[in-house]
């Protein structure tokens, strides 16, 4: 057996050495112009098999023939571009996941059904309760037929925190996607989903939306509401009142919501550690810590969003009136996250991140000290160590006071960098990020903490207590409120028309959609009663017409007329009678030309076009608008 055949068989093994050597032979004879083509696809094809297992000598190879366009076609150029794009320990991670596969495979089979799996586990994972929960919590993620390719791509992410999809795998999911039917489409590929509506939906409106939605308006009693609203309403005291309140609810909200995504995010990390920790055995290569670091650097999003979120939540408080700010319950809710991040968010609490703490809590401890009652003695002795050890003057009536809580403050940004500084700078986002989500929390608590009073504290901390007690209890309050709002609404002749025309709308619809929703032979055999039911309908929207008398398109004409013309034909002494009345129609929006002197006013008519729009409201929604933008007036003849 010569040299390349004896290389071509470990390689087709799945040796990445002999992939390399064989791959690297067939890229000599391409550079020397032997069958360029041929050699260079064949030397490609060896380096994407050897570069999939984590080889960096094969990443490295492809980067090169990709910059030459040596051996790259159309056919592999998505496997060149994904192999050089993503990271070796993903890619040790995808091997290691195909060998555990393998192993659980044991009759190859194309998939593996769901009890199979779950025999499957059980005998790999030797009875260790947390891998067999976790492998199982994959396979239920993929479904009831467990194929290699979901195998490690579900693996891959669950790992990693992302996932970077090979040419086949887009292949495989656009193909299972198309085919799904429109339930599966929804729950099992909501991303794909959203996305074809997303486009399908703006292409619709980016043609005739806006045509629609303008129809729909009615323009001229939104501007007149606004415009009362902002008349009534709208003034620089109000502006300065809700806006910051408005800011800061929302911005705490947010910062709420991100942290408890890191909570989440940590949970799965430790998930994702012990499954490489299981893959570690079906390949070396495999490194937790780097799979623990590759997990925080891919996990950093609710970071991000609580550090851009806390900046406008100090300058929103700041400026905010505090009376509608619930500031001890903030303050303990605060509190409550600083301690649940340093406990959750930290893989371990060294020396160093103790220091930290008890630096900002000794920094802290005047703002607290100050709101305690005034004891003779101990109140005098806190205030020796807690205040200014010695003050200097540096002029223009400045002066430096330093003491413990200061030299506290010095001390803690140093602990930072020292913590940022760890394993190459990776302690930044391993260490420090978390850690400084935990100590922004406790600054928040320390600037809520002189608004608040000893008995809101001790209110909203026996309130959180008994929270977990209150919350079924809300939600069938929630429930009991919402379906009393129904009953009230549909009490009201407008609501009830409303839901009467959906359901009959709604009726029709299903009705035209029965191929769809049966199949094509139920629709046949519907066919003729379906077409019955839509004339009924059509029949029923008709009928409206006859009853209704619909107003002449034709205007009177304006015109200015001459006041004898005018009191020739109604300004008689007859003038009330029906064919005088009648002539006299046709002046309406006519004007008079006349001189004289001004007697008498009578208001004829009042216009107001907002009461149309109200008419066609919700009678609780109507009355609201009246008594807020309207008010009582007399007799406008008066």
């Amino acid at each position: 057996m010569t040299e390349i055949a004896k290389l071509e068989k470990e390689a087709v093994n799945g040796d990445d050495e002999s992939q390399i050597k064989l791959g690297k032979h067939f890229l000599t004879l391409a550079d020397s112009e032997i069958k360029r083509e041929i050699n260079g696809e064949q030397a490609v094809k060896w380096f994407i098999q050897a570069s999939r297992q984590g080889n960096d000598e094969a990443t490295q190879l492809l980067q090169k023939c990709q910059k030459t366009k040596t051996g790259i076609t159309e056919f592999n150029k998505e496997d060149v571009e994904w192999c050089v794009n993503t990271s070796n320990l993903e890619k040790k991670v995808r091997q290691a996941a195909r060998k555990l596969y393998t192993k659980m495979n044991d009759t190859h089979k194309e998939v593996l059904s769901k009890e199979d799996y779950i025999t499957a586990v059980k005998r790999v994972t030797g009875g260790d309760v947390l891998e067999q929960k976790l492998l199982l919590a994959a396979g239920k993620k993929i479904g009831d037929s467990i194929n290699e390719t979901e195998f490690v791509k579900i693996l891959s992410k669950k790992i990693q925190g992302n996932l970077t999809l090979t040419s086949e795998e887009t292949e495989e999911h656009s193909s299972e996607y198309k085919s799904a039917g429109i339930v599966t489409k929804v729950y099992r590929y909501p991303k794909e989903t959203f996305q074809a509506i997303f486009e399908q939906g703006f292409e619709t409106v980016s043609k005739e939306g806006m045509n629609w939605v303008t129809s729909l308006i009615p323009t001229n009693q939104i501007q007149l509401l606004i415009l009362f609203y902002l008349y009534n309403f709208i003034s620089t005291p109000m502006i300065l009142l809700i806006v910051p309140l408005l800011v800061f609810y929302l911005s705490a909200l947010v910062m709420i919501v991100a942290t408890v995504q890191m909570f989440y995010k940590k949970k799965k990390m430790k998930d994702a550690a012990a499954l490489a920790n299981v893959l570690k055995t079906y390949d070396v290569g495999v490194d937790v810590n780097e799979t623990r670091s590759q997990y925080s650097w891919n996990s950093l999003t609710p970071y991000l969003v609580f550090f851009g979120a806390l900046p406008l939540t100090v300058i929103s408080f700041s400026l905010a009136n505090k009376m509608y700010i619930p500031c001890s319950e903030f303050c303990i809710l605060s509190g409550a996250f600083a301690g649940l991040c340093f406990t959750a968010l930290s893989d371990s609490h060294d020396m160093l991140m103790i220091l930290a703490v008890v630096f900002n809590l000794i920094a802290s401890l005047p703002t607290f000290v100050n709101s305690l009652p005034q004891i003779p003695f101990i109140t005098a002795a806190i205030k020796l160590v807690l205040g200014a050890g010695f003050s200097v003057e540096i002029g223009a009536g400045f002066q430096i006071n330093l003491g413990l809580p200061t030299v506290s403050y010095l001390v803690v940004p140093i602990m930072f960098i020292l913590m940022a500084a760890r394993g190459s700078w990776k302690g930044t986002y391993q260490v420090l990020v978390p850690h400084l989500v935990c100590y922004f929390w406790w600054q928040l608590m320390v600037a809520v903490f002189p608004f608040t009073t000893w008995k809101g504290l001790i209110r909203s901390a026996v309130g959180y207590f008994f929270l977990p007690m209150l919350i079924p209890l809300s939600v069938l309050l929630i429930i009991v409120g919402f379906f009393y709002v129904v009953y009230k609404l549909l009490m009201t002749a407008v609501f009830g028309k409303l839901v009467v025309t959906l359901l009959l709308g709604g009726l029709a619809f299903l009705l035209s959609q029965t191929k769809t929703l049966f199949g094509k032979k139920t629709d046949k055999k519907l066919g003729t009663t379906k077409k019955i039911v839509m004339g009924i309908f059509a029949v029923l929207a008709l009928l409206p017409m006859i009853f209704v008398q619909l107003p002449t398109s034709k205007k009177p004409s304006k015109q200015v007329i001459a006041w004898e013309e005018y009191r020739g034909i109604c300004a008689l002494n007859d003038a009330n009678s029906v064919p005088e009345q009648l002539a006299c129609s046709s002046f309406i929006g006519s004007s008079i030309t006349w001189t004289g002197i001004f007697k008498e006013a009578r208001i004829s008519k009042i216009e107001n076009s907002v009461e149309p729009l109200l008419k066609g409201m919700p009678g609780f929604i109507a009355n609201y608008l009246r008594c807020s933008y309207g008010g009582e007036y007399g007799d406008c003849n008066d």
